[in-house]
């Protein structure tokens, strides 16, 4: 009984701190970009709607939560607390299943190690926060386990209730993500290496009915994997990424790594006359490995699908091997090292990582609410405002829900023609003042600096996490502070003292076209590299970090494929290329008459210095005409300024 209490003592403690972590101002914090794009996929009148519209043509997920949040919204509505509050609930639930399930494969102290570590580090708690698949898809998924362990391996009571669980809570998995789906897959196949005389027919049945209670699901997923999904934004995984991943989940913490193989090897020397590999560590070693393994062979050779995100679902099993070789004697060590574990694991998430400080994706309703108070405060009619990310809708969402009306532009930074778009509004933006904003989407460089060109000074500028909102002004007090600066018109009288660093042909300027004064130049099809300019990076760059901004104007009667390129590096050895091309600046004329619809237009490109280069390395800008075009080339331009320096993805606190 005393053990028994005593057990049961620190389960308690343990879910106590898990319940404690994730309900931790849970709510108070702006939802995201994900959460905000599956609330814009609510309002259909019917759900038949909702699965065809809402999931099949729109999502990249399977239904359920994206049904469920359907129904729970329209009992407790669309807040922060109300909505996030069951995802919440299933990640503690998460914690309590992992437990049992440790307990069941390892004993009591395994049971206590992976759970506490469950409980405590950034990753399990942050996805246990947000109002998307990944909290219900690790619940589910650790339930599937629970109810396959006792199937196999449990008493032979009760069996058929058994496999009904267990099939039940495998088609959950596989209506939740398709990484649970892909890992509940592993875990059925893993089964028949373990089936006995009794249990063949159960296991089967419980198969029989995951299958058929996914099958009204199986045409929403063939044309979902038809779409072609996150593979068209997200990168390919690089070599590292496994030990990137596992470096995530244990808090990207030097501390907690330490500890973690401290512990593992300590385990390992303490109950060594004990260890025997078994069938349940090897399960874990597998059970981890192979949906990374299949991810990412996926995303490199077909689909990029891989994220730190989609490994939940058997992160658990990596947590259970680590902590495997922890046995029952030794109750006082254990006890020492379990405490010491949790008291580092609070340490490391609270403090050292600053988890309920740090924010970990772009903030939506910190940008709306500045934005309010930035109108209201300068007036809105003297106010231009900008807003990007990947929707109206998505940007729309808290005006709307607090009921404001709020004048603003609205651009999509993945819009081919955004900056040349940017520059036709700011050229055209005759108020004092414009706001830029910004969230969880491409937002280039180019944008603030041809903001600066005509508002240089910075009047209210909030950073956050892949997100921003700045206030600019054109005060005439306020000037940029040049570091590099260098312009040629081509004109004949000035061409030998304009333009530093620029070498061209003087020989191609004449005067059948120019944007100002007589003179532009005339770039024919055998002119490959028209302009070029040879400096280094101390001499562009300040503190070796900042953008170059290059600017021109182009006459063309065809349409040209021409790029504004940087190389950056050893002019005898490697070199960082960058290039951006003009097609989105520069208009194919009208065919109506030679050259109508002709006229003079803008080009304009930002570029970031590598991180890899050093401050004698040479720095070569160019206009490189790749396609053999025909065009005039008139007010070429390169400067940098002191404060040309953007960092999106730099750590960010909650305000």
């Amino acid at each position: 009984m005393k053990k028994f209490s005593e057990e049961r003592i620190v389960f308690v403690v343990i879910i106590f701190i898990a319940s404690i972590l994730r309900l931790w101002n849970y709510w108070n914090w702006s939802f995201t970009h994900d959460e905000l794009g599956a609330f814009l996929r609510l309002n259909y009148s019917s759900f038949s709607e909702l699965i065809v519209q809402g999931v099949r043509d729109r999502d990249t997920h399977p239904a359920f939560a994206q049904v469920f949040i359907w129904g729970w919204t329209k009992l407790f509505g669309l807040s922060e607390a109300a909505i996030r509050l069951p995802f919440v609930i299933a990640g503690i639930g998460s914690v309590v299943l992992l437990y049992f399930v440790a307990k069941k494969w390892f004993g009591f102290a395994t049971a206590c190690f992976s759970s506490l570590s469950l409980a405590i580090l950034n990753f399990p708690i942050l996805y246990s926060q947000l109002a998307r698949p990944y909290s219900f898809g690790l619940f589910f998924s650790l339930l599937s386990v629970w109810f396959w362990t006792n199937l196999l391996f449990g008493s032979g009571r009760r069996i058929y209730l058994k496999s009904i669980l267990y099939g039940i809570a495998t088609a959950l998995c596989m209506y939740t993500h398709y990484f649970s789906f892909f890992f509940v897959m592993i875990v059925a196949v893993t089964g028949f290496l373990f089936l006995k005389k009794e249990t063949w027919k159960p296991y089967l049945l419980s198969g029989g009915i995951a299958i058929f209670l996914f099958l009204p699901h199986f045409f929403v997923s063939v044309h979902q994997f038809s779409m072609g999904g996150v593979g068209e934004w997200l990168a390919k995984p690089e070599k590292e990424y496994l030990w990137k991943y596992i470096l995530y989940g244990l808090n990207d913490s030097s501390l907690v790594v330490i500890t973690v193989a401290t512990l593992f090897l300590l385990s390992m020397l303490v109950y060594h006359p004990d260890i025997s590999f078994s069938k349940f560590q090897f399960i874990c070693v597998a059970w981890f490995f192979l949906p990374f393994v299949a991810g990412y062979y996926y995303s490199v050779n077909a689909n990029a699908v891989l994220q730190y995100s989609t490994l939940l679902f058997s992160f658990p099993f990596l947590l259970l091997f680590l902590f495997s070789f922890f046995k029952e004697r030794h109750k006082k060590l254990n006890n020492i090292l379990f405490v010491s574990w949790g008291i580092i694991l609070l340490f490391s998430t609270i403090v050292e990582e600053k988890f309920y400080k740090r924010e970990c994706f772009g903030v939506f309703k910190e940008i709306n609410q500045s934005v309010i108070n930035l109108q209201n405060k300068y007036g809105k009619e003297n106010v231009a405002t900008v807003l990007n990310s990947s929707g109206k809708d998505i940007m729309d969402f808290y005006f709307k829900r607090w009921n404001v009306n709020v004048p603003f532009n609205f651009f999509s930074g993945d819009d081919s023609l955004f900056v040349s778009d940017m520059m036709k509004k700011v050229d055209s933006c005759k108020t004092s003042y414009f706001i830029y904003g910004w969230s969880n989407f491409r937002s280039p460089y180019e944008i603030p600096e041809l903001i600066k060109r005509k508002y240089p000074c910075i009047l209210y500028d909030e950073k956050h996490f892949n997100s921003q909102i700045t206030m600019f002004g054109k005060i005439n007090s306020c000037k940029r502070d040049t570091i590099f600066y260098s312009h040629v018109g081509f004109d004949r009288s000035s061409s030998l003292g304009a333009g530093k660093g620029l070498s061209w042909d003087s020989a191609k300027a004449d005067t059948s076209y120019s944007h100002s004064g007589k003179y532009a130049l005339n770039i024919e099809p055998k002119d490959e590299f028209c302009i070029t300019l040879k400096t280094t990076v101390k001499k562009l760059f300040r503190d070796n970090s900042g953008c170059v901004n290059i600017n021109a104007w182009i006459y063309s009667k065809e349409e040209i494929y021409a790029q504004l390129v940087m190389e950056v590096g050893d002019p005898n050895g490697k070199r960082e290329w960058q290039g951006k091309p003009l097609q989105q600046f520069v208009k194919h004329p009208s065919p109506v008459g030679e050259g109508h619809g002709v006229r003079w237009q803008e080009v304009f490109a930002t570029f970031e210095l590598p991180s890899s280069a050093y401050p004698d390395d040479e720095v070569r800008i160019y206009l490189w005409n790749q396609n053999k075009n025909s065009f005039y080339l008139d007010d070429f331009t390169v400067s940098s300024f002191a404060d040309s320096k953007y960092d999106y993805y730099a750590p960010s606190f909650r305000k």
